[in-house]
């Protein structure tokens, strides 16, 4: 299975898992991406591999505390942190698979413990940019509260 993404100037591009789309994608084709697969199921719930892409999106748009990806975080053991600069986004990356993404610029429902684990980690970057050193001190803020 894999998503077909093509480009209003006819080019297109697979990809197996959302995080790969974001070595590709700017800030714009992440807020269309978005828009498309609400519009789509804006009447349907979103069944089998769609049901992964769709989750993606709605965790890095629109956090709610309740959701299970929130609440299990305390048996996550982190294995990477990085930060796709091109389109503000930063993805945690566990051990059991799950990956959470997370704008920069937006505030997530992130416990202490995982904070903490985020900093010990390091994040990962292609290169310095002014983006890595603002999450930085912004998740470090955070530990401090």
């Amino acid at each position: 299975m894999y998503y077909q993404i093509i480009r209003a100037d006819g080019g297109s591009k697979n990809y197996k898992i959302f995080s790969e789309m974001l070595d590709d994608f700017d800030r714009q084709d992440v807020m269309d991406l978005h828009r498309l697969v609400e519009e789509r199921y804006a009447t349907s719930r979103p069944e089998g591999y769609d049901l992964m892409l769709w989750g993606d999106l709605k965790i890095l748009f629109q956090p709610e505390e309740e959701d299970e990806v929130w609440r299990h975080q305390h048996e996550y053991n982190l294995i990477s942190w990085r930060l796709f600069d091109s389109c503000g986004i930063h993805i945690l990356l566990m051990d059991n698979g799950i990956a959470i993404h997370m704008m920069i610029e937006k505030k997530y429902p992130l416990t202490q413990e995982m904070l903490s684990k985020m900093l010990s980690r390091k994040l990962e970057v292609d290169h310095e940019s002014t983006m890595a050193y603002e999450l930085l001190r912004f998740i470090r803020s955070q530990v401090q509260k």
